[in-house]
């Protein structure tokens, strides 16, 4: 787009391919998921499970992991480091893991970068907070 720094087109990708993410989980949807995860993700959740991009896509398309529709993120903090765009915020919703109930009031940190000219999630972080901050 003219007129964008290389740092904004980067974080205006990056948001674009989030939103496509948090669509595709909401749905559960392995297929569209799957191009968006870079090969060598570390998916780590808020109770400290460790996925990899095949064991997490596993989990998905077993129902292992399933997420309910209200699931969300929202953005509070970015940074944009070249290759790496590092997106935080709150993680919002719904789940069930192993068959319970998880609620998400989480802090939550993705990392995407660009590799061959294409933009994918290598690390996810999610954890508690003991209060919902302003």
């Amino acid at each position: 787009m003219p007129g964008m720094t290389p740092d904004s087109h980067a974080l205006e990708t990056v948001r674009a391919l989030e939103s496509a993410r948090v669509a595709a989980t909401r749905a559960n949807d392995v297929d569209l998921l799957e191009p968006l995860l870079d090969d060598n993700l570390i998916y780590i959740t808020s109770v400290g499970s460790i996925f990899s991009k095949d064991r997490y896509l596993r989990a998905i398309r077993t129902h292992e992991l399933t997420y309910s529709p209200d699931f969300d993120i929202k953005e509070t903090e970015n940074r944009v480091l070249g290759q790496t765009v590092i997106l935080a915020g709150l993680m919002l919703g719904h789940a069930r893991l192993d068959g319970e109930q998880q609620v998400f009031h989480l802090r939550c940190m993705a990392v995407w970068r660009e590799q061959a000219d294409k933009w994918r999630l290598v690390g996810w972080q999610s954890s508690s907070i003991w209060h919902m901050p302003p």
